[in-house]
């Protein structure tokens, strides 16, 4: 459905709309691109970019609207943006206590991405060895597998019980 009247409208400068539509969909934040600087309560910037498009931080500062920077164009980097963004979007208000378990549980799906992001860039893509990563649920599995096919690499699940786990295999 539509997202909700309070949603955080942040404008990607640099960043994949794609990627974004992905992660906010992934954990249904209450978050809307939006196109123009000027509309936007916040501005999600590729580090590259800014350099790129001095114009992008100067109407942002012209409006207020606070940036925050992200490394690089990935799901994880997207999503701990937009999650960060809306955390301090949300300071204002008593309901806006975060759900304890949810926020952990949450951070564990960010630490597997992250784990599986950096096995891929530092040893299966470099050295060409396939890489086994820790025992996870299977909808973390599932997010990791999603993740290795965007770099168009095979994955395999080894284990049972809860020692289930991806391997990942170089091309």
């Amino acid at each position: 459905g539509p997202p909700p009247a309070q949603a955080l409208r942040v404008f990607c400068a640099g960043v994949s709309e794609a990627l974004a539509e992905q992660a906010i969909r992934s954990r249904r934040l209450a978050v809307q691109l939006s196109d123009a600087v000027e509309e936007a309560d916040a501005v999600l910037a590729l580090r590259q970019q800014l350099g790129r498009e001095p114009q992008v931080r100067r109407s942002a500062q012209a409006a207020a609207v606070p940036i925050l920077v992200i490394k690089a164009d990935t799901l994880p980097q997207i999503l701990r943006g937009l999650e960060r963004l809306l955390q301090r979007h949300d300071t204002d208000g008593p309901d806006a206590e975060p759900d304890g378990a949810a926020a952990s549980h949450g951070d564990d799906e960010l630490a597997a991405l992250e784990e599986c992001r950096l096995a891929v860039e530092q040893r299966v893509l470099p050295q060409g060895q396939p890489v086994e990563l820790l025992p996870r649920s299977s909808r973390v599995r599932r997010l990791q597998a999603e993740l290795a096919a965007h770099y168009q690499l095979a994955t395999a699940e080894f284990g049972s019980g809860g020692q289930q786990r991806l391997r990942i295999f170089p091309r």
